[in-house]
């Protein structure tokens, strides 16, 4: 019975993935056709019309790949993330409230950035501690007026887009460390950062906290080793926050959520085994903590 009902699962996300790349594809053409149109209207004089009518379909047309990518990913969580969670967590609570993963309460250097929203909550316990995932999207919103029409405009960025878990590892810490990439967010921590003498580690990685001795008998020489073997593996740059109450957060980069299905290009059993990978991932990172 349950390999019957994972068939249909494939089955139902097999025709989700095939309507996502005709609506992308819907979403293309609309595009096209907005700009052309646009574009008609600027060599015409400036014909404000068709400037008009053409920023309007391309918006549609951007709109509707927006929207048929949404929906696929949120079909694509509600088909495989209870099975695949379920596999590394148990207890699991699919979009649990309240939500105690908060982004904007760690140490982790992000980049600026006006929104902070997170969106496919799991919640379950590993190993007997409690543990939450989810996706993280930053955006930068900027007004703006445009010059043919005199009307102000929002031009909303997407600034980053990650994978995030945290765990609480049920037992307090003498300092916060957090771990960081040297390339990218450099400039956005103004925290002192610690050299750890492993120079794999240094090249790669930066150390903080408000007490580094106490950091580095936490982050011994066998814990480093383990995060740089883990680096080897990742699938974006990442960061971990170790607080003193035990939180850990960890990171990653990834321009992508959890269970996204990207450009839809993978079937249903590399969806599958792609996003075992990363929670797995994400697990092994815990386990380099959770026995300090």
């Amino acid at each position: 019975m349950e390999e019957k009902n994972r068939n249909m699962t494939d089955e139902r996300l097999s025709q989700q993935l095939r309507k996502s790349k005709g609506g992308k594809l819907g979403g293309k053409i609309l595009s096209l056709l907005g700009g052309v149109v646009a574009i008609a209207g600027i060599i015409l004089g400036g014909n404000i019309v068709l400037i008009v009518i053409g920023g309007v379909i391309l918006g549609l047309g951007q709109m509707v790949q927006g929207k048929s990518k949404d929906k696929a990913s949120q079909r694509t969580f509600d088909a495989i993330a209870p099975d695949i969670v379920g596999a590394a967590l148990e207890n699991v609570q699919m979009n649990p409230t309240p939500h105690l993963l908060d982004a904007e309460d760690t140490n982790i250097p992000l980049p600026s950035h006006t929104h902070c929203s997170g969106s496919g909550y799991v919640r379950g316990t590993y190993q007997g501690l409690t543990t939450e995932l989810c996706t993280i999207k930053l955006t930068e919103v900027d007004e703006f007026q445009r010059e043919e029409t005199g009307l102000w405009e929002k031009n909303e960025q997407e600034v980053y887009t990650g994978q995030w878990m945290l765990c609480q590892l049920n037992r307090e810490f003498p300092t916060w460390l957090t771990i960081w990439p040297r390339e990218g967010l450099d400039k956005l921590f103004s925290a002192k950062t610690i050299k750890t003498g492993n120079e794999a580690f240094d090249k790669r990685f930066h150390l903080s906290s408000d007490d580094a001795q106490a950091a580095l008998r936490i982050l011994t020489p066998g814990r480093m080793e383990r995060i740089l073997a883990l680096a080897d593996s990742s699938f974006g740059k990442f960061a971990v926050n170790l607080d003193r109450d035990g939180r850990l957060y960890i990171a990653v980069h990834s321009g992508r959520g959890f269970f996204d299905i990207g450009k839809a290009r993978e079937n249903q059993a590399q969806l599958r085994l792609r996003f075992a990978r990363e929670l797995r991932w994400f697990t092994d990172m815990i386990d380099v903590f959770r026995s300090v």
